[in-house]
């Protein structure tokens, strides 16, 4: 028989269990704006997303794509996004102005053997093999100032040319190919997956791979907050880099099987077929100083940055090794 008084004790039982349950079931996930670039670098980001990795930490990821690393930068300073994926060099040139950037988590590099991640390429049946050879002609980079356009410069210098005596003309990635074709650019520092997908295609050949030429093991690209949007969201940024990195684990362990090859194919809009012959970059997790150290170097032989520069201050502890 029920009682008045335990129908009572359930309901007040129940009520407590409400409200324990309550804070839990209102939480919203935080939500991170991102700015990206529709190559294979940022391959782990977008299999974070798709398998559920952010989510899992309580992070909902809106992408911003863009043209360039350099170009998402302006919109992390303005506070438009939250976190960029940019190259180490624009994210160099911005700490040194004084924009408050610092790295969260590493995000691809080059190796120490070939095939690299980015070449240079021509029409098919051109004769440039040296920076020698390429002066007086036009060279399509994604952005001006940025890792590709130095290592475009350093190519062409260290294969005997002079890199003033080239231009250098901005062309997105996903138009570099048709830029060659088109002769509005005698050659192109492409990256994967255009690179691979234009020489399968026979519409341009592999010329030299500068990055390899100039320097082994660059760290190419990491992703960047402000230090102010890091001190004032924490326990967001622990967040980030766990779901980061796991989704970085996945990747290397995954390249070329059906997910993998899916994921990718649904952002860069190549088929999977050919996504499957790419140069997989290095998913790094941390950041050797030491090779950021010979960045930096390099940007002060071709006249980027001047006076003393602190490498180490632009990196968060869960950035380096």
């Amino acid at each position: 028989m029920t009682t008045p008084t335990s129908i009572t004790r359930r309901t007040a039982c129940g009520a407590a269990a409400s409200l324990l349950l309550a804070p839990a079931a209102r939480a919203q996930p935080v939500k991170l704006r991102v700015s990206t670039i529709p190559i294979l670098d940022t391959a782990p980001l977008q299999v974070g997303i798709a398998k559920g990795f952010f989510a899992a930490e309580g992070l909902e990821i809106d992408t911003t794509p863009t043209t360039g690393g350099a170009a998402g930068l302006p919109a992390l300073a303005a506070g438009q996004v939250q976190i960029t994926f940019s190259n180490i060099i624009s994210i160099v040139l911005g700490a040194k102005q004084g924009l408050g950037f610092e790295v969260i988590t590493a995000g691809s590099g080059t190796g120490d053997k070939l095939p690299d991640l980015a070449g240079l390429v021509a029409k098919k049946g051109h004769a440039f093999k040296t920076g020698k050879d390429l002066e007086g002609k036009r060279i399509a980079v994604n952005t001006r100032n940025n890792i590709i356009w130095l290592y475009a410069r350093a190519w062409v210098q260290a294969t005997g040319g002079n890199p003033d005596a080239v231009t250098y003309l901005e062309v997105p990635f996903p138009q570099m190919i048709d830029a060659v074709k088109g002769d509005r650019v005698d050659a192109a520092f492409v990256v994967e997956p255009f690179m691979t997908g234009g020489i399968s295609s026979d519409a341009v050949s592999l010329v030299a791979w500068p990055y390899y030429t100039v320097q082994k093991r660059i760290p190419v690209g990491q992703y960047a907050a402000t230090k102010t949007y890091i001190a004032q969201n924490p326990q967001v940024i622990e967040k980030w880099v766990r779901a980061y990195n796991k989704s970085a684990d996945w990747c290397n362990q995954n390249v070329g099987s059906e997910e993998f090859l899916k994921i990718v194919s649904a952002y860069t809009r190549m088929p999977p077929e050919v996504i499957k012959g790419l140069n997989v970059p290095v998913y790094e997790k941390t950041v050797d100083l030491g090779a950021v150290d010979q960045v930096v170097e390099l940007m002060r032989k071709h006249k980027l940055i001047e006076g003393p520069f602190d490498s180490k201050a632009l990196f968060s502890k869960s950035a380096v090794k």
